[in-house]
């Protein structure tokens, strides 16, 4: 048959094992299947039938064809579009075919991917968003192709969700509609690889100015080994993701109804001390009262600062508010509902299910995955009543494993690689040192072996906050919600620069600074002619430094900044800016007012000034493109993005790497949280138990190790009956306990958890 397609006739013929090979270049391949079942995510579709095509002529495979078709095809590169999907189809269909086999060849493209990656460097987003990535959209983006989804049979059924009646059905009895549509999809793929394929090939091309860029040698070894903008690393990953949520994580229903029931008691022994205090909690009126009686808390504790808003409400986040916890009992007891309410609402309410089918993000913009559907596996809370909740499937249980502190190995790596520094994290982390420590030791100057829990605890959020160039001030804010650790601005201080004595690559990593005055100047045409000149104010005009007036200049943007902060901006000296000031900085502002959010574009119209509002001022510029060590970028990302993608990003890649190195060996992932996994075994002795904890470690080193070759990488492990790693919790049903892996440097040798 012939299928029309913008404008030219393309012939369709049913493939047959006589015909052998038909396609000497990569093919695009599409398969139509019955019905997903939404309610049992585990369940994949039956496949109905496959067409293929080239770029030239196209061929339909039919569910009995499968495998000869493959088999015919041996060394082609085939093209998807979420091939995550497709595999997973063909292979419940003809496991013979061995697709996966291509994937760790690199023989196996996924334009829906290729599609994410490109907007990732071109724009710096990841097309998310719900349809943003769907063929259709890309057919319209890329080819100006309208994919119609609606399309009907003779009888009104849907075509596209009405495949399952054919099923084991010949060919010939299908009506032509269904060889259309499956038609034109394929030849959509098709044309589209060769878009993105080109499209990709020349933001690569052009991409040696961009921060993180090594070589040409480095970037063609990057796209040889994981595929233009790391795409053979996201396709693996995408296809371990989808198993992870069919394989869902199983719960203990008697434990989660008493966790329920108990939570559930104490949010209403919360509210009735609430009521106590005059606040109706999750009542009609709530924040009205609570407003009343934070009003009236001020006014009782004085000495208290009780926050406010833009619109001069008091803040009610938590935030705004946890500094107050220790001072004012309302306060501790308001965010001690909200946390109860949180954990019945976000997660124990979700969990209602005996097995729970969490979904996968594989490429955020950073290069993490992120979760979302049935629960966000990724962002449990990590108190064990929650994860306790949480089992194996009968006769199983749970090995436990996550990388030590690995992206401060791979900020070392990427400072010895991309940046050709002398890296000291380097050589402490390849020492065995604790770095924790070494921060806190050389500022209290000690030893290390002299650091107390708390000094190193206070060392903490200095690692992991300043290498995305977190400012002192944020540091302390950071430190109390992440790690419940309290620091003085003093100590905040002491602490970032001993880190900086302690690792003084990071002085020249961290000063990729862009001139964020001089681009917002350029931006809105802040010129001292546009507006001094016009006026009787020749402060700025005669100033040695501005022989330019026609051009943009850095303190004007300066000067907009304040106003934009503060209610009443003052000069340096102490003067208050004129009227005349501040209508020219909010009359230039409103020019590009739409890039801003809704909420500041609002603040910027009522002319309302805020801290919030200047950040997403200075938001608008220093913006850069940015490369990680695996040969990805990312468009468009602030000082602090390009900074955290350096090492975030390289750490996500490594682990997707391991996570397809587990999947090939065969071990049953139910979960995946950055740097750790969750990994279903055999019930078995303490000795099965250690085999495979030390192959799941081995893994996991070998898969990081692909882009961290110079940086020692750990991972930590543990057994246990339920999601958590307290010793004194892990048991099994008789009562006994299992033996629990975690290995510390002193215990090494006991348990055999040698470094790579």
């Amino acid at each position: 048959m012939k299928v029309n397609f913008q404008d030219r006739e393309y012939d369709f013929v049913p493939w047959l094992p006589a015909m052998g090979r038909v396609f000497q270049r990569p093919f695009a391949f599409d398969c139509e299947t019955t019905l997903i079942d939404n309610e049992r995510p585990g369940l994949t579709p039956a496949y109905v039938l496959g067409a293929a095509f080239d770029g030239k002529s196209g061929v339909f495979v039919p569910r009995t064809q499968v495998s000869d078709f493959f088999a015919a095809h041996l060394d082609c590169t085939v093209v998807f579009h979420n091939a995550a999907f497709d595999l997973d189809v063909i292979h419940m269909a003809a496991p013979d075919t061995n697709l996966y086999d291509r994937v760790d060849v690199n023989q196996i493209y996924d334009t829906q991917l290729m599609h994410r990656l490109l907007t990732l460097g071109e724009d710096g987003h990841t097309s998310q968003g719900k349809g943003e990535s769907t063929l259709e959209h890309c057919a319209a983006t890329y080819l100006s192709v309208d994919l119609p989804k609606d399309t009907t049979d003779s009888r009104g059924n849907p075509v596209r969700l009405s495949y399952g009646k054919w099923l084991n059905r010949p060919l010939g009895e299908m009506d032509r509609v269904y060889l259309e549509y499956l038609a034109a999809d394929v030849i959509a793929t098709r044309k589209l690889y060769k878009v993105l394929r080109t499209r990709t090939r020349n933001l690569l091309d052009g991409s040696a100015g961009v921060w993180g860029f090594v070589s040409d040698e480095w970037l063609d070894d990057c796209i040889s080994r994981f595929g233009p903008q790391t795409h053979h690393i996201q396709l693996k990953a995408a296809i371990v993701l989808r198993s992870i949520t069919a394989n869902g994580l199983h719960l203990d229903n008697a434990r989660r109804s008493e966790l329920a029931e108990s939570l559930q008691t104490l949010q209403q022994r919360q509210k009735a001390k609430l009521r106590k205090y005059g606040y109706l909690a999750g009542g009609k009126g709530s924040n009205k009262s609570l407003q009343a009686v934070l009003r009236m808390r001020s006014r009782k504790n004085p000495k208290l600062s009780y926050p406010l808003t833009e619109t001069e409400q008091f803040a009610t986040a938590y935030d705004a508010l946890q500094d107050l916890a220790h001072a004012d009992p309302f306060v501790k007891l308001l965010l001690e509902y909200r946390e109860t309410k949180e954990l019945l609402g976000s997660f124990v309410g979700k969990m209602a299910k005996s097995v729970l089918h969490p979904s996968f993000n594989v490429l955020a913009r950073s290069g993490r995955t992120s979760s979302f559907g049935e629960i966000n596996a990724q962002n449990l809370p990590k108190s064990d009543e929650v994860r306790a909740c949480f089992v194996p499937r009968p006769g199983y249980e749970f090995i436990d494993a996550d990388y030590a502190t690995i992206e401060l190995a791979t900020l070392a790596q990427a400072c010895l690689t991309q940046f050709g520094l002398d890296s000291k994290m380097a050589a402490a982390i390849n020492g065995g040192a604790d770095l924790h420590k070494l921060v806190a030791a050389r500022m209290l100057d000690k030893s290390p072996d002299e650091v107390t829990k708390e000094e190193r605890q206070k060392a903490k959020p200095v690692n992991f906050g300043k290498p995305g160039g977190m400012g002192n001030e944020t540091l302390t804010t950071y430190a109390k919600v992440n790690y419940g650790v309290k620091m003085t601005p003093e100590e905040a201080d002491a602490l970032s620069e001993s880190w900086f004595d302690q690792f003084p690559e990071m002085r020249d990593f961290l000063h990729n600074a862009a001139d964020t005055a001089a681009e917002l100047a350029e931006m809105l045409d802040l010129t001292p002619a546009s507006h001094f000149a016009s006026t009787d104010d020749n402060r700025f005009i005669n100033h040695p430094d501005n022989a330019e007036l026609d051009r943009p200049h850095p303190i004007l943007a300066m000067m907009l900044m304040k106003v934009v902060k503060e209610p009443s901006p003052m000069t340096n000296a102490g003067k208050a800016y004129s009227e005349a000031d501040c209508n020219y900085f909010w009359t230039q502002l409103e020019a590009v007012v739409d890039q801003l959010p809704a909420a500041q574009q609002k603040a910027v119209v009522a002319r309302r000034p805020s801290r919030s509002l200047q950040r997403a001022v200075m938001g608008l510029v220093g913006r850069a493109p940015v490369f990680t060590l695996s040969g990805r970028v990312r468009a468009n990302a602030t000082y602090s993005a390009r900074h955290n993608t350096i090492f975030q990003g390289l750490a996500a890649d490594g682990a997707k790497l391991a996570l397809w190195r587990l999947w090939r060996a065969g071990y049953r992932i139910v979960n995946f949280v950055h740097d750790q996994v969750l990994i279903e075994v055999p019930e078995g002795s303490a000795r099965e138990r250690m085999v495979h904890a030390k192959k799941i470690r081995g893994h996991m080193i070998e898969g990081m190790k692909e882009l961290v070759p110079d940086v020692r990488v750990e991972v930590s492990y543990a057994a246990a009956t339920r999601w958590y790693k307290d010793a004194e919790a892990v048991i099994d049903s008789t009562g006994k306990k299992l033996e629990l892996w975690a290995p510390k440097p002193q215990e090494k040798q006991k348990v055999g958890a040698k470094s790579a």
